[in-house]
């Protein structure tokens, strides 16, 4: 049996899809343009709770909130707790993919000894300080990513530029391609990039997250992944004190593709505690 249910916080609200059923709980975050189907596989281990991002499926988040009052950590916290509470769950497995890997990594500190397990693949925000991370949080790059989202043509040829003179990776280039070739793509790209800017894992607080909960912690990286790179894992897991916590495995960022997924499905196993 599959359950569509929704949580709701002030003025925003995450949508989530239940599956399965037992005394193991598991919640996934899906990324960028996927949705909670992703993850109904790992209902063999017990009940999952699938949530949508925001600006995914039903979940919501005011667009005029955007510019001038985006969504932060303890606000997502907060809805996030609310959820535990309606489902009545104390302890839970973490399983994640890109951009829904930045919600867990920003939230964890915050969860003590409620998570038995986490695994992300190939996850967002873990370079706060990165060209894509910190354009974000200009406010000349957001007007100029908005121009763009009704220009599409035009950031093309920018992007084009770019590559020709390797500011961009030529898959980076296929990627952003990909998005700006289609509008609803591209404007939900427009609104993650922009709402989501001050969502940003705090290293020091996961690093004695870490130390004080000794949890399975995996990173799942594509060996072939160029828009989220295996070097960045590396580097931010040392940051962290957690190198050990990297799996490399032989894909690009499109883990959840019918090339792949069948793999996946035997990589993500959720542990008996």
């Amino acid at each position: 049996m599959i359950l569509n249910k929704q949580v709701f916080l002030k003025d925003s609200t995450i949508s989530y899809k239940v599956f399965g059923q037992g005394d193991t709980h598991i919640i996934c975050l899906h990324g960028h343009g996927r949705n909670p189907d992703d993850f109904e596989f790992l209902s063999e281990y017990g009940k999952v709770i699938s949530l949508d991002l925001y600006f995914h499926g039903r979940s919501t988040f005011p667009e005029e909130r955007i510019e001038k009052n985006p969504i932060l950590t303890r606000e997502f916290l907060e809805i996030f707790l609310l959820l535990l509470e309606n489902e009545k769950i104390s302890q839970f497995h973490f399983v994640a993919f890109s951009q829904g890997g930045r919600f867990v990594l920003s939230i964890l500190p915050f969860l003590g000894n409620q998570v038995q397990s986490i695994q992300l693949i190939s996850p967002d925000g873990m370079d706060n300080n990165s060209f894509y991370n910190r354009m974000s949080r200009k406010k000349w790059a957001r007007k100029l990513f908005l121009y763009f989202e009704k220009h599409p043509y035009i950031f093309i040829q920018v992007c084009k530029i770019a590559r020709t003179i390797k500011l961009m990776r030529p898959k980076v280039f296929l990627f952003v391609q990909k998005f700006a070739l289609d509008y609803e793509m591209f404007n939900r790209a427009s609104k993650t990039w922009r709402g989501f800017r001050l969502i940003q894992p705090n290293e020091d607080n996961l690093k004695a997250y870490f130390n004080e909960n000794q949890i399975p912690f995996k990173v799942i990286m594509g060996r072939y992944d160029q828009v989220i790179r295996t070097k960045q894992a590396v580097s931010f897991l040392k940051r962290i004190d957690q190198s050990n916590a990297l799996q490399e495995v032989d894909c690009g960022h499109d883990f959840f593709g019918n090339k792949f997924k069948g793999d996946l499905e035997k990589i993500i196993r959720i542990p008996k505690v």
